[in-house]
């Protein structure tokens, strides 16, 4: 018995050692110091690490010991490159400035420089000289500020406010700017104060006026300091301002449908500039599922004076309930959406300044139901041109034909994890090669299903043992998009060979990205040349049908119009038109060899016109 439990001992202790290999301890740390002492961040807000390691979430928070130096140590994989940032809560939410930090973890521990947070290391303290504009045009324009009676002072924590207040010079006739440079002022130290007019030289008369703003601050640095603003903030050339609120909505129905989102257990947020891109503040963040029908999820977000026609740029996160599925967990590191329409970048829409701006429903990462891919097998092959990449004056390092080796990389979170592979930034699921050694390297990718036929991704090479990628980013078109021609209702052109690409030197790879597949994939639509006086749907023709049949219908205005067909189960079971389109009368060319028998309901939605009807497919 004691042999067997020694035995036993020994695989599980060798069990452990070897699961230990697997991962490293990587402390992460960042000084901010600087944060602090500018007011930027108070005692009260956190700081976390985020990166793909955790999907760009709030799962490592770093503790402070008193030091301003906040730390974490986070198990990373070995062997891979993480990309990562740091993040506080201060002013709404605050990422650092810049590029993605980048890592190599290999096998052994690492612990991080405590550097300052965006780089900003604490001035010497040394004396300094400011200059300070202020920009009087809008006052000016309307009257309410007069030049030719009056002076503009600064008065702030370095002047004893208004008892030391400084006298403004005016920069001539033709220009509303008012300026002063104030010498001896220590570097290292945050600046309280504000502008004024009075009249005469000095300030205290009768008519001195402050801005009504809160105190302004200015942070100094060593060597060239300049502030300058409009006065009260008001800049006479920005756009108005208004309060409002955008609703955004996310169909995940395909995403279920393929086996990649549990709409029991996971749950959705909605990311931008407006929450910090974070999920930290919930009312701004956290979607609601529609209890009718639990693959929608929407969210009213508040926006208080923004300017009206500002982009807001927005992503979609999948929160995964690791609980529920461990392993799905451990494979989707990334929640982030890679909408196909921008290129894995992010969703813009201007803010309309108004109580009840709707955005339309979208699919996430932009993947429609026609796209389905349902069987094993189908397959594309990619191609890219390495030329550029061997040329030592366009890439360093080059790219070395002899030795190296050329990588498709899968930049889609929610196609990777279909696909079994686990996310990471130099994976090696699909080699490249050059049989005619013309620099112009291809691989075949088998699909495996469920998934979809849309493929985003770029490119890298092996060379001396270091992954190199190509260029991307978080704006439109940080990847490529390419589609296999489809041939019907989930149907795909087979054999299938991609555009050849060519190895990018830039971010914008928008030549090499495509709108949506090439061929019949939602079937004919054509305009009758009829006025549209008013929406309206008719009844499809011939019905019954076998196994197309032709849907009528009016738009008498430009707008985005969605048709889409139901079971009646109500699940949608195909999008048959789901794109801006100009006023008038179409009729669309329904192709149903795809579905079984029975009945179903097709339903048009352009703006608040709603209309459904019934047909019935006997095959």
């Amino acid at each position: 018995m004691k042999k067997y439990l020694l035995l036993f001992l020994f695989m599980l202790f060798a069990a452990l050692k070897v699961n230990a290999q697997d991962s490293v301890n990587v402390t992460f740390q960042v000084d901010m110091r600087v944060q602090a002492a500018k007011g930027a961040f108070q005692s009260t807000d956190h700081v976390s690490a985020r990166g793909d390691f955790n999907g760009w979430g709030e799962t490592n928070m770093m503790d402070d010991d008193g030091d301003s130096i906040y730390a974490v140590t986070v198990k990373i994989a070995n062997n891979t490159t993480i990309a990562y940032k740091y993040f506080h809560s201060g002013n709404g939410g605050t990422w650092e400035d810049g590029d993605n930090k980048s890592l190599a973890v290999e096998t052994s521990d690492i612990v991080l420089d405590a550097n300052p947070f965006n780089g900003e290391e604490m001035p010497s303290g040394a004396p300094q000289s400011v200059t300070f504009n202020v920009d009087m045009e809008k006052y000016e324009s309307t009257g309410a500020f007069d030049k030719t009676q009056n002076n503009v002072f600064i008065a702030g924590s370095f002047t004893d406010w208004q008892n030391g207040a400084l006298l403004m010079a005016d920069n001539g006739a033709d220009t509303s700017v008012y300026t002063i440079t104030v010498d001896s002022i220590n570097s290292a130290q945050l600046l309280k104060f504000k502008f004024m007019w009075a009249p005469g030289d000095t300030v205290g008369a009768p008519g001195t006026t402050w801005e009504s703003i809160p105190d302004r601050s200015y942070w100094v640095v060593d060597g060239e300091n300049v502030f300058t603003a409009f006065w009260n903030n008001e800049d006479p050339h920005a756009a108005d301002l208004a309060d409002g609120n955008i609703t955004f909505k996310v169909d995940m129905s395909v995403m279920n449908e393929v086996g990649v989102f549990d709409p029991d257990h996971d749950s959705l947020q909605v990311r931008g500039g407006f929450n910090g891109w974070s999920g930290s503040d919930i009312a701004k963040s956290h979607m609601n599922q529609d209890f009718l029908d639990a693959n929608k999820w929407f969210l009213k977000v508040p926006f208080t004076q923004i300017p009206i026609g500002s982009e807001q740029q927005y992503k979609f996160f999948v929160d995964i309930d690791s609980s529920a599925n461990p392993n799905k967990f451990t494979m989707w590191t990334d929640g982030w959406e890679r909408p196909f329409s921008q290129g894995g970048g992010n969703r813009p829409t201007a803010f309309a300044g108004t109580d009840n701006q709707e955005l339309d429903e979208v699919y996430y990462d932009g993947v429609l139901p026609n796209y389905v891919i349902t069987d094993d097998g189908i397959e594309i092959t990619f191609s890219v041109d390495m030329t550029d990449a061997a040329d030592p004056s366009k890439m360093v390092p080059t790219f070395d034909p002899a030795t190296d080796t050329v990588w498709w990389i899968g930049e889609q979170p929610s196609f990777v994890y279909s696909q079994g592979w686990t996310d990471s930034d130099d994976m090696k699921v699909l080699a490249l090669t050059d049989d005619n050694g013309d620099k112009v390297y291809e691989g075949t990718l088998t699909v495996k299903a469920p998934a979809w036929n849309g493929f985003e991704y770029r490119y890298g090479f092996t060379h001396e043992g270091t992954m190199t990628q190509e260029e991307a980013g978080f704006g439109a078109f940080a990847y490529r998009v390419r589609y296999i021609e489809q041939n019907g209702y989930r149907s795909f052109v087979q054999p299938y060979a991609a555009p050849t690409d060519s190895w990018a030197l830039q971010e914008n790879k928008q030549d090499q990205w495509e709108a949506e597949p090439a061929g019949d994939y939602t079937t004919g639509i054509t305009e009758t040349g009829k006025v549209a006086n008013k929406f309206a749907l008719g009844q499809n023709y011939p019905n019954p049908f076998n196994p197309t049949t032709k849907i009528n219908f009016s738009i008498p205005q430009t707008s985005y119009v969605t048709l889409k067909v139901f079971n009646l189960l109500g699940e949608e079971v195909s999008t048959l038109i789901s794109s801006d389109m100009k006023a008038g009368s179409y009729v669309f060319d329904f192709n149903a060899s795809k579905l079984a028998s029975g009945l179903y309901f097709y339903t048009l939605t352009s703006g608040d016109f709603v209309s459904t009807k019934k047909m019935i497919l006997l095959k």
